[in-house]
């Protein structure tokens, strides 16, 4: 089984390994000289509600199980109820990348440096970002930043040699 490709927040380090597991080889075989290609999915326009303060957990569980369009909503509506919560602004960002929706990746990555600055968590998903995008030059700025935050952290040790994989191709 692969290892964890990035996370969310320091604070959920454990659970942010166990959330990325398995998806390395999408990522790889998806990355292209070109950046990622593949069908963009969409991003449901209704989701099924869920009872008020299980929005976090439930765009969680739709990340993980791979419906981004889905999670997407719920980490919206996770930052609706708690507009400075970090983790479901982080998480939507990442919904939005796994969707090739980088339009509002970046504007909603922009709102994390708002909500929580330039940490470890916000470089580490920046760069995966770029990696997702065929933008090596950006997501090494970007990790290499993140590294320097949290040296040797295995996350970015991962997602380091992933970008040297895929833009040496």
């Amino acid at each position: 089984m692969a290892v964890a490709l990035r996370l969310w927040t320091g604070s959920i380090l454990s659970r942010g390994r166990t959330l990325f597991v398995g998806l390395t080889i999408a990522t790889i075989a998806a990355c292209s000289p070109g950046g990622v290609t593949g069908p963009r999915n969409e991003i449901p326009t209704n989701v099924p509600g869920v009872p008020a303060g299980t929005e976090l957990a439930t765009a969680k569980t739709s990340f993980e199980a791979g419906n981004f369009g889905y999670a997407a909503r719920y980490f919206q509506m996770a930052l609706d109820a708690a507009p400075n919560d970090m983790e479901a602004c982080l998480g939507l960002a990442a919904s939005y990348d796994w969707l090739h929706r980088f339009d509002l990746s970046d504007r909603t990555y922009s709102t994390c440096r708002t909500i929580g600055g330039e940490t470890f968590a916000y470089h580490n998903n920046v760069g995966f970002s770029y990696i997702l995008r065929g933008e090596y030059g950006r997501a090494s700025v970007s990790l290499a930043q993140a590294r320097t935050l949290q040296p040797g952290h295995p996350v970015i040790e991962t997602n380091l040699r992933i970008l040297r994989d895929v833009s040496s191709g």
